[in-house]
């Protein structure tokens, strides 16, 4: 549905949320959410000032624009990719915050774009357990704020007028809309494999932290760091992106923030269901069935998260994350610091979290 004009008016006059996050179930409240917290403890400050430059620079004379950004942006995102950005400068020596908050804005806004072009694509009717922004003001705009979204993003990266920085992050942004198209591309594609999996992930999810990493060391001068520090970023993307799949099958909906099988669904074949069509022969036979017709019916979904979950699916992706989450630990620069903590606290977040 579409919302009216008095709708509009409402959510693009509505005072910023401070960006509350999503309350948390039981299970996820423990040491993954008090890592999440730690880590963003260190650059409160930094991040503040984060969310001050978004909401700055979501403002437009054309209502709509700070209306849909706004409601997207606020709706309960974690920001991590400004969190490893402003980590990863603070590790290496640090950055005046005037100027990584606008390059830590400008990831936000590029991931914040691919999600509003997700959502369209997929027909999502629910992000971050909210209506999702397609869903209330339609597709048309929906991915038109997505382009705005985009085009700040790069203008701000102009500002800052650094061409190692820029080039980094139209690099990223290349890769990101290639994986969108591949995942696309792939779709109820049976024959997926783990390696294909891992290549959609490196161009839709890594990219982004990646970027994060390297744009934080070139801010903060050391571009002979920079290398390490995107290499943590792309562990940690995939890391990040193999839990989310794992998820699919186990969360709930309140917990998901998105329906549960959502991405089967959709006929996305994630790394669960490869893992578990390789040990379950019955399993890969109804998922061919599936894909021939290109749709599955509720109650496949339900057999089928059955079957991966009894063919060791999740676990065995769950045990892959924790391989990637090591090996951002191992790319990190040697030494000690509260930052360095911080950033390996992060890729233990993101393999022991439930949301």
């Amino acid at each position: 549905m579409r919302v009216g004009i008095d709708a509009l008016r409402f959510f693009s006059t509505m005072p910023p949320m401070h960006h509350a996050p999503k309350p948390l179930s039981s299970a996820a409240s423990g040491s993954s959410q008090d890592a999440l917290a730690r880590a963003r403890g260190l650059v409160r400050r930094e991040m503040e000032a984060v969310d001050a430059c978004i909401l700055k620079h979501l403002q437009s004379d054309v209502a709509m624009i700070p209306a849909v950004g706004r409601y997207i942006v606020e709706a309960g995102g974690k920001r991590l990719r400004p969190l490893v950005l402003l980590l990863a400068a603070r590790l290496v020596g640090g950055a005046p915050t005037e100027r990584l908050a606008p390059l830590a804005a400008a990831v936000e806004f590029i991931h914040t774009a691919s999600l509003l072009h997700d959502d369209v694509v997929d027909a999502a009717e629910l992000r971050r357990g909210m209506p999702s922004a397609n869903g209330v003001w339609g597709d048309h705009a929906s991915v038109l704020v997505g382009d705005f979204l985009f085009s700040r993003a790069f203008e701000l990266l102009v500002a800052d007028g650094d061409p190692a920085i820029l080039a980094r992050m139209a690099r990223a942004t290349n890769r990101l809309a290639e994986g969108e198209v591949l995942e696309l591309a792939k779709s109820f594609h049976w024959r997926m494999r783990e390696e294909e999996c891992l290549e959609v992930m490196e161009r839709k999810t890594a990219v982004l932290f990646e970027a994060a990493g390297a744009v934080g060391a070139l801010a903060a001068g050391h571009k002979e760091l920079a290398d390490a520090l995107a290499s943590y970023g792309a562990a940690l993307g995939i890391a990040f992106q193999l839990v989310d799949d794992a998820l699919d099958y186990t969360a709930s909906a309140h917990e998901l923030g998105k329906p549960v099988l959502h991405d089967l669904a959709e006929g996305k074949i994630t790394m669960p269901l490869v893992l578990a069509m390789e040990e379950d022969e019955a399993l890969a036979a109804r998922v061919r069935e599936i894909a021939a017709r290109g749709r599955l019916s509720s109650e496949e979904a339900e057999w089928v998260g059955a079957r991966v979950r009894a063919a060791r699916g999740v676990q065995k992706t769950l045990a892959l994350a924790q391989r990637f989450a090591q090996k951002a630990e191992r790319a990190l620069p040697a030494g000690e610091s509260q930052a360095r903590a911080a950033l390996v606290a992060l890729a233990r977040f993101a393999v022991s979290r439930s949301f």
